[in-house]
């Protein structure tokens, strides 16, 4: 066996590795980025980017149907799925490609192989035919391997082929005729809105009251009101009719999307690296685990599970490992986004669950001049402001574009603004709605009609 040397290793080459490894090569670090499969982890291959191709695809197909409101006259041939999956996979192949290429503009070995640790600075390495077999050490170690989807219980196992996980469902190349979803989360109301858009019967399951448990209400109802005018069968509070449900014999896929689990079969247990009840790698604040070489960074450490403070966690670990700086991860505000059809997507910060002195503004899109113009008259933004200060708390949005339009509102909350101005945001844009349902908080909209009632907040 050989051994390598390197100033840092990083495992795993989702969001957060990726970020890391070329953070730290661009501060003058010699890096190793181990992948056992596909660069680009989950959110490439098996998330965010395949589901939000196959969204998009929707999304012009509801455009052409409607191109009637702006007299064109527009005819769309039948769904050809095979197609749109083919894609579909180019397009991803295409991203993965363009990853590969800025790992080795920076000079990173990238390895296709197993990992595992040995102690706290040397890793084994299977590459992935097998055949050769080696020992890698570094100063630094980043733990980037991720998570997997969960099962809903022992005896309902994926098979690969009926009984599906979310990684499956974006594999398939034929449209199934019936399918059941349990579990009313984003991924479970996206997959919900994209395989019913193209024609689908889908059945989803919830085991809460409502869609989306801890987001707000109103929301949640809208993303289930749109649902069900699209053709699928929402059924709430199902916890004693899961069982019934996947005993009929309609349904060609049973996809669970019930959550998510650990990848940490890296032999934590060689060095003693802590772990929580359910399994995930427990990190300080700097992204550093109980052994102060190694790092664990997104997923693994079961804080967010999403790809965006997976990067941001990638790039701290980096910049902390590398020069030995004690910077911290300051996630504060985190936008939250689903793509429905239209999206949801809310913000707040901190604490905001503590404010009482709290008042709430609604903007409808259908008082929006952007929004008419677009032909996208369905949704809404609400804003939460505090009483005496002004200042603004949250936001929630349904509605076209919200993915978009949330980013504004981030940054809005982030800048920690008493007040926002309206000259400051461009007339005609969506992006006026949150103004508008800021200053209807004061009841100070001039593009509303006179209020009676005020709106109750929701915490």
């Amino acid at each position: 066996m050989s051994v390598n040397n390197y100033d840092i290793i990083i495992i795993g080459s989702g969001p957060s590795g990726y970020n890391a490894a070329v953070r730290a090569s661009q501060i003058g670090a010699k890096v190793a980025l181990i992948e056992k499969s596909l660069v680009g982890g989950v959110c490439l291959n098996h998330g965010c980017i395949p589901t939000k191709f196959l969204w998009t695809v929707l999304k012009r197909k509801i455009e052409i149907k409607k191109a009637y409101e702006y007299a064109l006259n527009v005819n769309i041939s039948p769904i050809n799925f095979k197609n749109i999956v083919k894609i579909k996979n180019k397009n991803i192949d295409n991203i993965r490609k363009g990853m590969i290429k800025v790992i080795l503009s920076y000079n990173i070995d990238l390895i296709y192989a197993t990992a595992s640790l040995i102690n706290k600075n040397t890793i084994m390495i299977v590459e992935n035919d097998k055949r050769l077999t080696y020992e890698l050490h570094a100063e630094k170690i980043i733990i980037a391997t991720g998570t997997q989807p969960k099962p809903l219980t022992d005896l309902l196992i994926y098979d690969g082929s009926k009984i599906i996980n979310s990684n499956d469902i974006l594999n398939i190349d034929e449209l199934p005729n019936n399918m059941l979803i349990i579990g009313g989360g984003p991924i479970g109301i996206e997959m919900a809105t994209i395989f019913s858009g193209f024609g689908c019967n889908v059945t989803l399951l919830e085991y809460e009251n409502y869609l989306l448990s801890k987001e707000d209400i109103e929301i949640s109802e809208s993303i289930k009101k749109n649902l069900m005018r699209q053709g699928v069968t929402v059924i709430n509070n199902c916890y004693n009719k899961i069982d019934q449900e996947v005993s009929k014999k309609k349904y060609d896929k049973i996809l669970v999307t019930v959550g998510r689990q650990p990848n940490n079969n890296l032999k934590l247990e060689n060095i003693g690296i802590k772990i929580n009840k359910l399994g995930f790698i427990e990190v300080d604040e700097f992204c550093q685990t109980n052994i102060k070489n190694i790092y664990a960074v997104g997923d693994i450490t079961g804080k967010h599970l999403l790809a965006y403070t997976a990067q941001n966690d990638g790039i701290i670990a980096a910049i902390n490992a590398v020069t030995g700086n004690c910077v911290t991860i300051d996630n504060s505000i985190i936008p939250l986004v689903v793509f429905s059809m239209p999206q949801s997507a809310s913000v707040k910060i901190s604490g905001f669950s503590q404010y009482k002195d709290v008042s709430l503004g609604k903007f409808p899109f259908t008082a929006s001049v952007r929004a008419i113009l677009d032909s996208e008259r369905i949704g809404f933004v609400k804003c939460a402001v505090d009483k005496f200060s002004k200042k603004p708390l949250a936001f929630w949005i349904f509605g076209e574009h919200a993915d978009e339009i949330i980013n504004v509102a981030s940054q809005i909350l982030k800048s920690g603004i008493k007040h926002i101005q309206r000259e400051t945001i461009f007339h005609p844009s969506l992006s006026e709605t949150l103004l508008n349902a800021y200053e209807d908080a004061f009841s100070k909209c001039t593009e509303l009609t006179k209020k009676i009632n005020k709106i109750e907040v929701q915490q």
